[in-house]
């Protein structure tokens, strides 16, 4: 190197620190500036978000109106409304089909990984691991949202079910029940946050049953007449009735034209209810059957809940609901399973199959409307 280039190397050295020194203070000072606007940003998000939670939260004392009874039920991809009126007689009203989201929806709630803490808890610890959930959730509701997508979805349906049986009466209905298949990840507190979104009562039948849900199985059994006393008006006479009401262990099982799910259900009256894991498939449907091993499939749900359980049960009762129950073909099967592993003869129970569980859910509903008007209930506020 010649001595006069090293002089200017040496000089032009001082000039680019003070270059390099002078961009990062320019990109110190942008980043300040933007954090303090991001800070300002999220205090007044905070401040917001305070100010809006320590608004105390409008009540709504939602009142029952008829006194006839309205229930729902929720299919993997449709859903069925009926009613029941106070002298005796239940009438289907309607079947609404189920959009993408909700057929999408139905299909993920179905999958064990979408099982995530939910009221009711099982104990302290699980309500404060939940906690930020519940705060989002309640967040929502104060901004006048459903508490989460799936509540918006399901609020869409249950209010076109209630469209229907507004028209089919001819008034507005203000209270329903509502029951649901036995999906891993669809729980109570969404059914009461879509009722409570859409100023509806959402009736429930167990004490203290703080969120159980109804299941279709036991809505279908009270559906066909099943579980239920004789004269509902005389309080003491009805529960001595329902009290003995002998048990039994039915098979159920819903089979649609999108879905299949079983189980090994012990019932007695129509507000008992133990089922064994119920098994589930809601790509099985009567639609899938141009598949290979297809009806080795369906042999195989309608008899695990009975060869795969731990004690053997005598089965005395077969309990069918869905829209493809009657299909030949299923009928075929279903006998071949009933002679070679349940044994004996079963009833088959399956009057209106399509909409024996949304009947279920209108006589349940007319009955809890009666003790509420009898003074015997009291209709949460929301």
């Amino acid at each position: 190197m010649e001595p006069e280039d090293f002089i200017s190397s040496s000089a032009d050295q001082p000039q680019t620190a003070a270059i390099s020194e002078s961009r990062s203070a320019q990109r110190k000072m942008k980043l300040q500036k933007a954090a303090r606007y991001f800070g300002v940003i999220l205090l007044f998000a905070i401040v917001a978000w305070v100010l809006l939670m320590s608004f105390p939260k409008k009540q709504h004392h939602l009142s029952i109106t008829h006194n006839f009874g309205i229930g729902f039920d929720l299919s993997p991809s449709y859903a069925t409304v009926a009613i029941s009126y106070p002298n005796g007689s239940i009438k289907p009203i309607a079947r609404v089909e189920g959009d993408e989201a909700y057929r999408e929806m139905m299909l993920r709630l179905s999958r064990p990984s979408s099982q995530h803490l939910h009221q009711p808890y099982q104990d302290v610890g699980e309500a404060i691991r939940d906690s930020a959930r519940r705060t989002a959730r309640n967040t929502r509701k104060r901004l006048g949202l459903p508490s989460s997508r799936d509540v918006g979805t399901l609020s869409n349906m249950i209010r076109a079910l209630r469209d229907q049986a507004s028209n089919f009466v001819g008034e507005p209905v203000s209270a329903a029940a509502i029951s649901i298949p036995h999906l891993a990840a669809l729980y109570g507190e969404d059914l009461y946050d879509a009722f409570e979104y859409l100023s509806l009562v959402y009736l429930e039948f167990f004490p203290f049953s703080n969120f159980r849900p109804i299941h279709a199985s036991i809505a279908a059994y009270a559906g066909n007449g099943l579980g239920l006393c004789g004269d509902y008006r005389d309080a003491a006479a009805c529960e001595e009735e329902e009290l003995h009401i002998p048990s039994q262990f039915t098979l159920a099982v819903s089979y649609t034209h999108i879905s299949m799910t079983t189980s090994q259900a012990h019932v007695s009256n129509a507000y008992y209810l133990e089922e064994t894991p119920t098994l589930e498939n809601l790509l099985l449907g009567y639609d899938a059957r141009h598949g290979g091993s297809y009806w080795e499939e369906v042999r195989n749900m309608l008899q695990s809940p009975v060869v795969d359980s731990p004690v053997r049960r005598n089965i005395s009762m077969v309990l069918l609901f869905g829209d493809a129950t009657e299909k030949p073909r299923f009928r075929e099967v279903l006998e071949e399973v009933v002679d070679d592993v349940v044994g004996g003869e079963p009833e088959i129970v399956d009057q209106q199959p399509e909409f024996s569980a949304a009947k279920g859910a209108a006589e349940l509903a007319k009955r809890a409307i009666f003790r509420h008007m009898e003074g015997l209930d009291i209709v949460p506020e929301l």
